[in-house]
């Protein structure tokens, strides 16, 4: 059987998907590959045209009818999260704020945690940083590896919303990027998809370099200690399976979230 899954263009995630991909492990099923920006994906889930995608905490709250969230592959910021930055230090409220997408975490984070913008601009999120460097924007939201380079622009921090959500739930890890599998699909393919992809994952940290070389193809940095420092911010013992500590965290971002009239009340479905 052929298992379509379509990821994004990160290093993190073709990272985790390194074994699956290039037969490194055994798997249950073929798996073809797909590769598109998150945000893309987020729209496209709404068709159900894959069979596991790429999804944001976000995202998947309009899609709840049609996947189930897995446990394992999902991006939590352990310490880290979206950044917002500019060209100098500014009083955010009422400002024109890039987001990589209306869908994605990192828009609803800022709308859960910052000062209420004045409007919000959606640019592909490797165009925000250039968004703010020729005025189009006052400020940006940057995830992926941008979070590692802005600095390099001669940009600065404005806020951190892994800070801002530290002070709402402590400890508990920020919910950012996941993986979704067909509701419709029987039980039993989507626990034998979890096993592979949860195999697919540790052995990309059993054989790091190997794993990160072939994420390079998909990093718009050539340089490969920066693109393992990014990878490593992300992937970690949560994308192999985010257990109890996950769910709890996705069910406090919900909650806030619905505490600010944002969305209604919502439970994801997990398998």
């Amino acid at each position: 059987m052929k298992m379509i899954i379509a990821h994004t263009p990160d290093p993190d995630d073709a990272f985790m998907f390194y074994a699956m991909f290039e037969h490194k492990i055994e798997t249950s099923f073929d798996y073809e590959q797909v590769v598109k920006d998150i945000e893309t994906l987020n729209r496209e889930s709404v068709d159900a045209n894959y069979d596991v995608t790429a999804i944001s905490a976000n995202g998947y709250m309009h899609v709840a009818d049609k996947y189930d969230l897995t446990t394992s592959g999902a991006s939590f910021g352990l310490t880290y999260g979206p950044l917002v930055i500019a060209k100098n230090k500014i009083d955010l409220k009422g400002k024109t704020i890039a987001t990589p997408g209306k869908y994605t975490s990192a828009e609803l984070l800022y709308r859960m945690f910052a000062p209420e913008a004045g409007k919000f601009k959606e640019i592909r999120f490797d165009k925000i940083v250039n968004s703010i460097m020729e005025d189009e924007v006052d400020a940006g939201i940057i995830i992926h590896d941008e979070q590692l380079t802005f600095q390099n622009k001669g940009l600065v921090k404005v806020l951190s919303l892994y800070d801002e959500w530290k002070k709402y739930a402590g400890d508990l890890p920020i919910p950012l990027g996941f993986n979704a599998i067909k509701k419709d699909m029987p039980l039993e393919y989507k626990l034998k998809y979890k096993t592979d992809f949860e195999n697919s994952i540790k052995y990309a940290k059993e054989h790091e370099t190997d794993a990160v070389k072939y994420a390079m193809k998909y990093s718009r940095y050539d340089d490969f200690e920066l693109e393992r420092k990014f990878i490593l911010m992300y992937v970690n013992d949560l994308s192999i399976d985010f257990g109890e500590t996950g769910r709890k965290a996705l069910d406090l971002y919900y909650k806030r979230a619905a505490e600010k009239n944002i969305i209604k009340p919502f439970k994801p479905v997990i398998v």
